[in-house]
């Protein structure tokens, strides 16, 4: 008998992060240790199937667009099948039916505009954390997934009441590889696999499950030569017993064969397995979709809830994970969630689709992984994860994107300006309002502008608003709190920041209002008399308005712009170009643009220095003293606009008292009049 099918599939699993960490791999090292295991496998000419979170996509396709280019072309030489899933990794049994539809049809979307994969999911899917229950085959169904991938004790029968047969869950998991030694295999025993575990059963009419054998996740890649001895021995007696029906499946985090991300090196290890098994024959690499496509039918089976042993057992989640979600630490975050569900329903078509889209993508983001425990600070147990605090947190965050998406759907408005909790996390946040722009400014955390919203960013005639300022699909890492500029990586800067008071708070009141302009005076609450700041929304200039004062001269403000937030994230850096004139910066992407004006008098703008923060671009503002004036805007500009702009701009700014002229006046640039 040949060797036995071998299939290899690798999850590629991180949340939308960047570089600079301290306490983690940043992006870069972990796509540059997925595409190692991805050369090996074209290497030893091993086919692998490859899951891609829709996290880590967007992550890549700003940051490493290149390894997402190395995808294609393994694809495309036959070294690497997709497969399908949820964007963002939430536990689906945890979730709503509508939450795992908008899950599927997030990535489903992804897949269309860079795999060109016309039906959106591939036919074989991962499901998260491998967490399997029977009320899913429905939902994954219908997203036109066919396969999804278990742990293979899920086959074995629950266990009776009056015993334990040898075809029991229970004896699978007594007698699997889950209590070896980490340094030394047991000896080997023929018949070790039970072959009924790695066959494919039908779950439904509609979706087959497939088993992953655990002894591979133990044996794979081999620690020892003991451990490769026990490998060969392993697939030479399945080889030898196999009917046909049979697959040996190796998939777990891809993470773990990178030696990244928190996994121990692995790569030298890796390679020689896939050495071994090229030149062995031992077993007979296939892909995983066309051997199943060329098989018959599976037979049916109930395969009841589960997930992979240590998740379930050892770390005590249950087969249906709410060991970790129905505990008192998480009931806050899944009670949040459930309201930012609700909220988003809710509005439904009646808001702005594109904005409502984004604050979607920020609940969405809060599933991950939810309710996940790691090892607790004092070894003993487990504990809820900082960062799934993090993330859940952060999914308040939709409250102002739905917000901003009501304005968009909206009528004309006057400028004008409140104070409110408008996210809920106790704390009152500055909105400001114009028939152009919506912004929320945070008083408490540096008086930073972290969302600011467009309505026409595509110019004056045509509708389509986006977010120009504020990435809040991008990781938070640690950081629960809103709207805090986060230090270590300096990812989240939004815009008119600066750093040396980024975390000062500050007074906000409002000091002028009528129908055509809104000024709001900022002072810092610990009564540093010579840190002001006034902004402004004002009829006719299609940006907020700034005036700055700072201490000292020099200061640098940061601004991370883009001109469209959600094709940033759906579609990264590529369509977009830096732009801009004497008096302005900025960048377009196709119609839209965003831009920062200034007066060079003032003040030097920079947009070549690095960042750590993800789809957006930095225009630091360097002040020539202790005062800059800034319009932070979108849509069609050049340099007479600005000029003519930010001279509307200084009448709300700079009010000259009655009868007397302003004086503050912008020289024109050249060329311009």
């Amino acid at each position: 008998m040949s060797g036995a099918p071998l299939a290899f599939v690798h999850h590629a699993n991180q949340l939308n992060i960047t570089d600079g960490y301290d306490n983690r791999d940043g992006i870069g090292r972990i796509c540059d240790g997925y595409a190692a295991v991805l050369d090996l496998h074209r290497r030893y000419r091993i086919p692998t199937g490859l899951h891609l979170s829709g996290t880590l996509l967007e992550a890549a396709l700003w940051h490493r667009p290149g390894f997402v280019g190395l995808v294609r072309e393994r694809i495309a030489d036959g070294t690497v099948s997709l497969l399908g899933g949820t964007y963002s990794e939430p536990i689906m049994p945890a979730c709503s039916e509508w939450s795992n539809r908008r899950q599927l049809a997030a990535a489903a979307d992804l897949h269309r505009r860079h795999f060109d994969l016309p039906e959106g999911q591939p036919p074989t899917a991962w499901l998260p954390e491998r967490v399997w229950a029977p009320e899913l085959a429905g939902v994954l169904a219908e997203a036109g997934i066919r396969r999804v991938l278990v742990d293979d004790r899920l086959l074995a029968k629950p266990v009776p009441e009056d015993g334990y047969p040898a075809d029991s869950r229970a004896h699978a998991d007594l007698h699997g590889p889950f209590h070896w030694d980490a340094e030394r295999p047991p000896p080997f025993r023929p018949g070790l696999a039970d072959l009924r575990l790695l066959r494919p059963r039908a779950a439904t009419g509609d979706l087959t499950v497939l088993p992953i054998c655990s002894y591979l996740r133990y044996l794979f890649p081999p620690r020892t030569d003991a451990h490769l001895h026990f490998l060969e021995a392993f697939l030479a007696d399945v080889g030898e017993r196999q009917t046909g029906e049979e697959i040996l499946v190796y998939a777990d985090d891809m993470e773990r064969a990178a030696g990244v991300g928190g996994w121990e090196p692995a790569l030298e290890r890796y390679e020689r397995l896939l050495r071994f098994l090229a030149e062995s024959g031992a077993a007979e690499p296939v892909c995983l979709d066309s051997w199943l496509d060329g098989r018959p039918r599976a037979a049916p089976a109930d395969v009841p809830a589960g997930t992979y042993y240590e998740l379930e057992v050892d770390w005590s989640a249950g087969p249906s994970y709410r060991g970790w979600t129905d505990t008192q630490e998480w009931w806050s975050y899944g009670e949040l969630l459930a309201s930012v569900e609700h909220e988003i329903r809710e509005a439904g078509s009646a808001v702005e689709p594109r904005l409502r889209a984004v604050a979607e993508r920020m609940l969405l983001l809060g599933q991950h992984e939810l309710g996940w425990h790691d090892r607790a600070e004092d070894g003993q147990g487990r504990a809820l994860a900082p960062w799934v605090r993090a993330t859940a947190s952060h999914a308040r965050l939709a409250r102002p994107l739905l917000s901003a998406a009501r304005w968009a759907a909206g009528g004309r408005y006057a400028p004008s300006a409140g104070l409110h909790d408008i996210d809920r996390d106790g704390d009152g946040e500055l909105i400001l309002v114009s028939d152009d722009v919506w912004c929320l400014v945070s008083p408490r955390e540096g008086a930073r502008v972290t969302l600011l919203a467009h309505r026409r960013p595509r110019g004056s005639g045509e509708d389509g608003p986006a977010l120009i300022a504020g990435n809040p699909a991008d990781h938070w890492n640690f950081q629960e709190e809103l709207h805090r500029y986060m230090e270590v990586p300096a990812a989240h800067p939004g815009a008119l920041a600066d750093r040396e008071t980024a975390h000062r708070a500050w007074i906000p009141w409002v000091s002028a209002q009528d129908s055509s302009a809104v000024a709001v005076d900022l002072r810092p609450e610990d009564g540093s008399a010579t840190e002001v700041r006034r902004y402004a929304l004002r009829h006719g200039v299609p940006a907020l308005l700034a005036c700055i004062h700072t201490a000292t001269p020099g200061r640098r403000i940061e601004n991370l712009i883009v001109p469209d937030y959600l094709e940033a994230l759906l579609d990264g850096r590529e369509a977009v170009s830096a732009i801009g004139g004497e008096l302005w910066r900025g960048w377009k992407s196709g119609a839209s643009q965003c831009w920062l004006a200034f007066d060079p008098g003032q003040a030097a703008v920079h947009t070549d220095e690095p960042t750590a923060a993800g789809h957006g671009f930095p225009a630091t503002v360097v002040a020539h003293d202790t005062h800059v004036d800034l319009l932070l805007g979108a849509g069609f500009v050049h340099d007479a606009f600005a000029v003519r702009w930010l001279a509307m701009a200084r009448d709300v700014l700079h009010p000259a008292p009655a009868g007397q002229p302003r004086t503050a006046a912008l020289a024109a640039p050249t060329g311009v009049m």
